[in-house]
This record gives structure tokens, sequence and C-alpha cells, in this order.
């Protein structure tokens, strides 16, 4: 698929972006379920919920994969990379910004890497925040179930 202008490839670079972000707020919230209703109870109860908290970070990594898939489709839709395991690869290393620097896309299309980039900065921000969050939350339930079970 060939374009134009840089105005189609950007707009075509901000819609799977957008939808990547909506991806991750659907996983991130899953996390989120997930833990309130499955860890924090065994937090309470003084147990340990290491399950949940792996289950945690596995949703999270899933959520990660179903974003890099995502945007792999999209470059073999336009015709940009022909092969699912290069775009994987390609958009793999993009997203997490570690850019081997090995491959590029077909000049008409270069503006989609950094596309591909901003929206794993975002998710990996939030996935950050999210496990920050997760932490936190674990450490205050069990020090007040320590603190109560001392008095």
């Amino acid at each position: 698929m060939d374009q134009g202008t840089p105005v189609v490839e950007i707009t075509l670079g901000t819609v799977p972006l957008i939808l990547s972000l909506l991806i991750h707020g659907m996983g991130m919230s899953l996390v989120q379920r997930v833990f309130e209703t499955r860890a924090i109870p065994q937090y309470r109860a003084g147990g340990h919920a290491v399950l949940y908290f792996s289950s945690s970070i596995a949703l999270m990594l899933f959520t990660h994969l179903v974003e890099i898939v995502m945007w792999s489709a999209v470059l073999i839709g336009i015709e940009a990379i022909p092969i699912f395991r290069d775009a994987f690869y390609y958009v793999a290393g993009t997203y997490t910004t570690l850019g081997y620097g090995e491959g590029t896309l077909p000049k008409a299309w270069r503006l989609l890497a950094p596309m591909i980039a901003i929206s794993g900065l975002f998710a990996f921000g939030w996935t950050t925040s999210m496990l920050f969050h997760l932490v936190t939350q674990a450490s205050l339930i069990r020090a007040q179930h320590i603190a109560s079970s001392q008095k």
C-alpha cells in the first residue's frame, strides 16, 4: 500500500496508537480487578498472594504482547513488512525502544516507527505505575494486618 503524504502516515499511525492504549487500558483494568478481588482478600487474611501477583505480571506481559501483535498486523496490512516474524521483531524492538537498528520501515512508512515507540512508552509507563500501585497496596495491607495482630 503506497501513501502520498505524511498526514496520511501520521493519521494511520494515530489510529493503532489509540487502539493500543485502549487495549492497554483493558489489560490494566483486568489486572486491577484480579488484584482487588483475589489478592487483596488473601493479604487481608494474612496470607500470601504470590500466585495472584504473578498472574498480574503475566497479564501485564500478555497485554504488551497483544499490542505488539496488533502493530505487527498493521505493518503487514500496509505491506511495510511482508512477514509476521519480521514485523513482530521490528515492532518489539521499536515498541520497547530497544531499537537494534537492524532494519527500518520503507521510506513511505518511516513515520510509523516513532508512533510505535510512543505507544510503547505510554504503555510501559502505565504498566510501571500499575505495578507500583499493586506493590504499595499489598505492602499497606500487610502492614495493617501486622499492626492489628500485634494489638
